[in-house]
């Protein structure tokens, strides 16, 4: 199946028109979705809509856009102009939004043709995608198995086939989980790369938005067309925003890349912690220095980030809570009756420890010369659908949410980019991720390392 890059690639010569392309995938969602679950919203007339007009700015001789022809699909999180968005709530179940996210529009206006609307956890608020109110989404590799999340929906498309690109949202790890378990590439970038304008919040100072795809190629060729400032989103600074896919060929030559033995290896599941080994192997063969590092994650439990998160998050249901508990999923509810007690004098403090341990962090590195982190995505295989709580780090009563997370937060609480790419299999043959991040504003780092990997394990 040709990649989002090949596809646009494609349309600009004249050797495909768009509405072909677009037909063909509208076709593939119904065939491909069967038994999944990924597929909430098939959005034809939008999607025939676009891919004609991109076919009549090429017949005019108008370069059509980077994304010509692209077929994307759109966590239900993400809003869509006159497209129904549930934000995966009973609450939301009959919103239809008036104005397109930010990100709908950059990549409409790429070319890209929008075909979907993708399965997602509750508002975004767990990390298997198992949706009481929508429905199960299962991973395409394993049905028997979830996709994570929350952005799992747009994992399990672009496994399937049945999308050429699928932004997600990331508050904890829902971009990069979900492409761990799905054996796809999810680049969260830096906080505030990407608008989130037009995008349900769950978490406003940990939430960003970015790509997920079949390729790394495919992630850098939509981070282009993603990234940058916007007037609607004042979290998005005017920073250049450069041509990824340059940094695709650069390698890993001289880069020097931590490894995160501590926390991040020694509680990860054998075999998936030995694929993200020959990973980590793979780069130095290609060039890079390897040394270890001590993220000092998780921090002492003064810092208490499951709070911090909770604070935050209760306050996105503002006007909703508690007239709309019935409407809520019992484990949200459970949530938000924990954030009701959370003394407001402690999220100042959790703030403020939150801040002085990212500063901390950053200065290490920056004085270290690192370059890139390297972790396992998640700490075990994808687990079994309806699986609730799992053994971890001695606990043998972990909430799954913060289980499968429990390695990718670091990089939202810090907001640095990060990428989880496909570096092998575990024992079973399902797919397992190795994560790479980098300083902030460094996505390119996490790409040029990233396709080392993609090639190393092709």
């Amino acid at each position: 199946m040709p990649s989002a890059a090949e596809i646009a690639r494609a349309v600009r010569a004249g050797e495909v028109r768009a509405a072909e392309v677009a037909r063909d995938h509208l076709d593939r969602l119904a065939e491909r979705d069967e038994g999944i679950g990924a597929v909430w919203t098939v959005t034809e007339e939008r999607a025939l809509a676009e891919a004609a007009a991109v076919d009549a700015a090429l017949a005019r001789g108008d370069a059509p856009g980077p994304l010509a022809g692209v077929p994307v699909g759109w966590k239900d999180l993400i809003d869509t102009a006159g497209i129904r968005t549930t934000y995966g709530s009973a609450i939301w179940r009959d919103h239809v939004p008036d104005r397109d996210a930010d990100v709908v529009a950059r990549t409409a206006a790429a070319g890209a043709v929008t075909i979907a609307k993708l399965a997602t956890h509750e508002l975004a608020w767990g990390t298997t995608t198992d949706n009481l109110w929508f429905g199960t989404c299962r991973n395409p590799r394993d049905p028997s198995r979830v996709p994570g999340g929350s952005s799992g929906g747009s994992a399990a498309a672009l496994a399937t086939e049945a999308v050429a690109l699928a932004p997600g949202t990331d508050t904890g790890g829902s971009i990069r989980c979900p492409a761990s378990c799905c054996g796809i590439v999810g680049l969260k970038p830096t906080f505030g790369r990407v608008s989130l304008a037009g995008i349900h919040p769950l978490c406003q100072s940990f939430d960003h938005c970015g790509p997920m795809a079949r390729t790394v190629e495919d992630c850098a060729l939509a981070l282009e067309v993603l990234a940058g400032p916007s007037p609607r989103d004042p979290r998005t600074p005017a920073v250049p925003v450069p041509r990824y896919r340059d940094a695709l060929g650069r390698g890993v030559e001289g880069m020097t890349v931590a490894v995160a033995e501590r926390f991040f290896f020694e509680h990860t599941q054998e075999d998936v912690a030995a694929a993200a080994r020959r990973a980590v192997a793979a780069l130095e063969g290609a060039g890079a220095r390897l040394v270890e590092i001590d993220l000092g994650w998780p921090p002492d439990e003064e810092f208490r980030v499951g709070r911090f998160y909770l604070a935050e998050m209760a306050a996105t249901l503002a006007g909703h809570w508690p007239a709309r508990r019935a409407d809520l999923a019992p484990e949200i509810a459970e949530d938000c009756d924990v954030a009701d007690r959370l003394p407001a004098v402690e999220a100042a403090e959790m703030f403020e420890r939150r801040l002085a341990w990212c500063a901390a962090l950053e200065e290490r590195v920056r004085g270290a010369g690192i370059d890139l982190i390297a972790t396992p995505t998640q700490p075990f295989s994808p687990p079994p659908v309806g699986t609730r709580t799992v053994a971890f780090a001695g606990d043998p009563d972990v909430r799954i949410g913060g289980a499968m997370c429990v390695l990718t937060e670091v990089f939202d609480v810090n907001g640095w980019p990060a990428v989880s790419v496909p570096c092998g299999t575990d024992a079973a043959g399902l797919p397992a991720g190795l994560q790479l991040a980098a300083l902030p504003w460094r996505e390119e780092d996490c790409l040029a390392a990233a396709a080392v990997v993609e090639a190393w394990s092709a």
